[in-house]
């Protein structure tokens, strides 16, 4: 194999900055320039600097972001795996048929894990999320670092590969992979892909086969991090052209079987863990036209957004999920997409590589995300272009430079441009950051923007249902309403944008059942159930429909129907602790308290440190006449949980019959202080104080009782109060 010849002409009209004189190489490419800067190591180490500092200023904000309601509960806080770093857990995650979320990533949940063992929690129990926001954001600067170092490695030249850095670390396309805490597989991933990138350009330059087994190793991590990284297979091969490698020659191509091979194998599993996920849209919904039309909208998006990343969105939306229908827009695209094609190919008969192998690279990286075979519920995503984006920042770079040297005397007017452009970006991608703030502020901006997304209105519901749940725990409870409310409102303009969407029925319903107990509206309980059996209708293996289905008909006092349904939960979710604790308390209102005792010692053995369950079992013994037994539990139940007043309410009643009257006395006095609302807590301590001959106290329970609803306690006003 013959030496690559490599042209090397010194320019003695550029000179060096300070004491040391930077050397400069031009290298034609036919009677066209592309300057090579060797610059010193100082030079090299400012502008690193620079890249870094720059770039955390873009996305300072996103340091205080909370947790979002957009997959980063189920990463974070409802993650199984989060928690519990052991060879196990870890072990499983490496099995190729665990799917999380849609995904095969074991490295990015590992690194989420160990985010949590060093952030720990809140003073309030909650997880803290500054851990995973610094390592998402430390995460971006070191691939933006790459992203420099890749550059110059490729193609040796200091200014390009600079600006380059600059351009995808303060890009606001790239805010969703970085503020948001469900993208670190996006990060993750590509901090090994570039890295694996520079490895197999230093393989190519210095032809030590250590570099090319390290690239090999480092893609191997990126595909454990993400399957989108298959593409880095296809772009190895570009490296090649761009380095004048003879494609065709036996070593060049063995040197790709392996990196082919893992992207076949990780290939296939992303697919799997796509179709469990049900994020696969059914291919034949769209026609191969519509797909086309589809995909060429799309990466003209990317284009567009990628020169003026304005009018960004969270999602962004088919135009029409019920009919299923494309505007004309969309067939339009497919003019400019051919010629930029016609362009790629005119740039290559020309010659022009370094142009050919931008384009390339950003068309290769972006090819599998452009919805020919629909996955999700938008047409393009801003971190679908993270990767991508690196040609077409190289494309920039070239362009800005080969435009200074053409009009060297205007070079300071095109690098003042070009650093207005980057503050710009950098600006863009602050407040970018800030508006993923938290659900609220990401929700809303999204239905600004895309008020047709469904996926978004049901978000924005689902976050004012989990602030509603809280205020119901802090007895805000016209807060509560009026949020659930304003969430049926948001999860009902979901449906009407998609009227097979489960998971707005299913949501609505919950508010619906919830606001409905509140308000006491059997109404709004029967409309939560109607909401459950359309959810069905879209899913029949929907475990936490057929739960909440069951326990709307609980408090219709539709027992045996209900019972019906928290079966079928458990036959599709064995391993669910609610399911069988909602169960139990079923079948002791029917009277079986043998069966609800099996269900909470069931639910306990799950989880035993549910404070609930260890109440309502403590209600069963006390059914059952062993009153001690009962008492043992609602002290757990208290000790898991101090503002569990139900609990404190039940050992009242149990101490009081234990005799225990002090006892009793306290724990009303417990269950009141916390929740001034319970009624009957009123009327028995009534009876207690009467018990205790404080006529006066019993008087005012008496009266505040009745006040409440209770009727025999103004019987019993009438009695002893006159």
């Amino acid at each position: 194999m013959k030496r690559e010849r490599k042209a090397a002409h010194l320019d003695s009209n550029v000179k060096g900055s300070g004491k040391q004189r930077e050397k400069t190489r031009v290298s034609r490419t036919k009677g066209k320039y592309n300057q090579v800067l060797e610059v010193s190591k100082k030079t090299k180490m400012l502008w690193l600097f620079i890249i870094t500092v720059v770039t955390l200023i873009a996305y300072y904000p996103a340091f205080d972001n909370e947790i979002t309601s957009w997959d980063d509960e189920f990463y974070i806080n409802d993650n199984p795996y989060l928690k519990d770093l052991s060879g196990e857990n870890v072990s499983k995650l490496f099995d190729f048929d665990t799917y999380y979320m849609g995904n095969y990533h074991p490295l990015a949940m590992i690194s989420l894990s160990i985010d949590y063992a060093i952030g720990g929690e809140d003073e309030n129990g909650n997880i803290d999320p500054f851990m995973f926001h610094f390592t998402n954001i430390i995460l971006h600067i070191l691939v933006s670092l790459l992203v420099f170092w890749f550059v110059f490695a490729l193609l040796k030249n200091f200014n390009i590969a600079v600006i380059a850095g600059l351009l995808f670390g303060v890009h606001a396309l790239h805010v969703e992979s970085v503020a948001w805490i469900s993208e670190r597989k996006d990060v993750l991933y590509s901090l090994f892909f570039v890295a694996s990138l520079v490895s197999y350009v230093k393989y190519i330059n210095n032809k030590k086969t250590g570099f090319y087994i390290i690239s090999l190793v480092l893609f191997s991590l990126s595909l454990f991090s993400k399957g989108q990284a298959v593409s880095l297979a296809v772009t190895i091969i570009l490296i090649d052209f761009l380095k004048k490698r003879k494609l065709s020659d036996v070593k060049v191509i063995l040197e790709k079987i392996p990196f082919f091979a893992l992207a076949i194998f990780f290939g296939l599993v992303a697919i799997g863990a796509q179709k469990e996920s049900e994020a696969l849209v059914d291919e034949q919904a769209y026609t191969y036209l519509q797909r086309i039309g589809i995909a060429s909208f799309a990466f003209i998006q990317y284009v567009i957004k990628l020169i003026l990343p304005i009018n960004l969105s969270a999602v962004y939306p088919y135009p029409d999920i019920i009919g299923q229908t494309i505007p004309g827009l969309y067939y339009l695209m497919i003019i400019p997409v051919l010629l930029i094609a016609g362009l790629f190919f005119w740039l290559l008969k020309k010659g022009k590589n370094i142009l050919v192998f931008s384009i390339a690279f950003f068309i290769v990286n972006i090819f599998l995300l452009l919805q020919f075979i629909p996955v999700g519920s938008a047409t393009h995503a801003d971190r679908y272009a993270y990767i991508p984006s690196i040609g077409f920042f190289i494309l920039i770079a070239v362009l800005i430079m080969q435009m200074i040297q053409k009009k060297e005397k205007n070079k300071m007017i095109f690098y003042g441009f070009t650093g207005f452009y980057i503050v710009a970006l950098a600006g863009l991608s602050f407040m970018r950051s800030d508006i993923w703030q938290n659900s609220e502020t990401l929700w809303n901006d999204t239905v600004e923007k895309s008020p047709n997304s469904v996926v978004a209105w049901n978000n924005l519901g689902s976050d004012k249902d989990k602030k509603a749940a809280a205020a119901m725990e802090e007895m805000r409870f016209d807060e509560a309403k009026r949020l659930r409310l304003e969430a049926i409102g948001d999860f009902s303009k979901a449906i009407a944008g998609k009227p097979d969407y489960k998971n707005a029925f299913y949501n609505r319903g919950v508010s619906s059942f919830e606001v409905g107990k509140l308000m006491k509206d059997s109404s709004l309980i029967v409309s939560s159930i109607k909401d459950f059996d359309k959810a069905l209708e879209q899913d029949a293996q929907f475990p936490d429909a057929y739960h909440n289905r069951g326990n709307a008909k609980v408090e219709l006092g539709k027992l045996e129907a209900a019972l019906k349904d928290f079966n079928l939960a458990i036959d599709l979710k064995p391993n669910e602790p609610n399911f069988y604790a909602n169960r139990g308390v079923t079948k002791g209102k029917m009277g079986d308290l043998k069966g609800a005792f099996e269900d909470f010692n069931m639910s306990l053995s799950i989880d035993p440190n549910e404070s609930a369950v260890y109440s309502n079992r403590g209600k069963a013994k006390m059914l059952g006449g062993n009153v001690s037994g009962a008492i043992a539990d609602y002290d757990i139940a208290v000790r898991i949980n101090p503002k569990n007043e139900t609990a404190y309410f039940n050992r009242a009643l149990a101490k009081q019959k234990s005799q225990d009257l002090k006892g009793a006395l306290e724990d009303f006095n417990a269950a009141i202080s916390i929740n001034p609302k319970i009624a009957d807590a009123y009327y028995f301590r009534g009876l207690l104080f009467l018990d205790l001959n404080n006529k006066d106290a019993a008087c005012n329970d008496f009266k505040q009782a009745s006040f409440m609803g209770i009727t025999v306690a103004g019987v019993l006003l009438q009695q002893y109060c006159q």
